[in-house]
């Protein structure tokens, strides 16, 4: 049988993903960036609210501190090279678009560009900021939602190629999920 090894704090961190990361766009005075980002999550439904954590050292915090939005766009794990770029380049040294290949759409809502090859995208108008360890989570009210259909119906279409989302796992690595399952609710239910 197996054993089961006592980890440290900081481990639990890497237990909890896989989530779909997401590129994070802003833009503050028409410079736009993106950040990837992985610390996401659900905060309520009436109002839609989401949460990101994001490191007050990054630009991306600075530029949704000033800017008041964001969104949070759902790339496919075809565009997991960019996604890395994203994640080791800073929009400090240029523009993050340009360097990951990536490009800029005209959101709906906020002013910040949307990442085009993505196949959803949340924006979100600032609703609170609360600093928590050595991270910042910012609370933003959904305010607008797409996603192509042949990745989202209701549910994530896991099965097509659409619906590969890339899934941080830590460092360099990423998987996708290959199989989705469903309750059959047995007769008595």
């Amino acid at each position: 049988m197996a054993t089961k090894l006592r980890l440290e704090p900081r481990d639990a961190l890497r237990l909890l993903p896989p989530g779909p990361v997401t590129l994070l766009s802003t833009m503050y005075r028409d410079q736009p960036n993106l950040m990837a980002a992985s610390w996401h999550l659900p905060l309520g439904f009436d109002p839609a609210l989401i949460g990101v954590a994001v490191h007050p050292g990054r630009l991306s915090h600075e530029f949704v501190t000033r800017s008041e939005s964001f969104a949070l766009n759902i790339p496919t794990a075809d565009l997991m090279t960019a996604v890395h770029t994203c994640g080791l380049v800073s929009g400090r040294d240029g523009d993050k678009f340009a360097a990951a290949q990536l490009t800029p759409a005209d959101a709906t809502e906020i002013e910040a560009p949307l990442v085009a090859e993505c196949v959803a995208h949340i924006e979100c108008g600032l609703l609170d900021r609360k600093a928590w360890g050595d991270h910042d989570l910012f609370v933003g009210r959904v305010l607008s939602v797409t996603a192509l259909d042949e990745a989202f119906a209701g549910f994530w279409q896991v099965e097509t190629d659409a619906g590969q989302l890339l899934h941080h796992l830590g460092a360099d690595r990423y998987a996708g999920l290959g199989r989705a399952y469903r309750v059959t609710p047995s007769e008595d239910e």
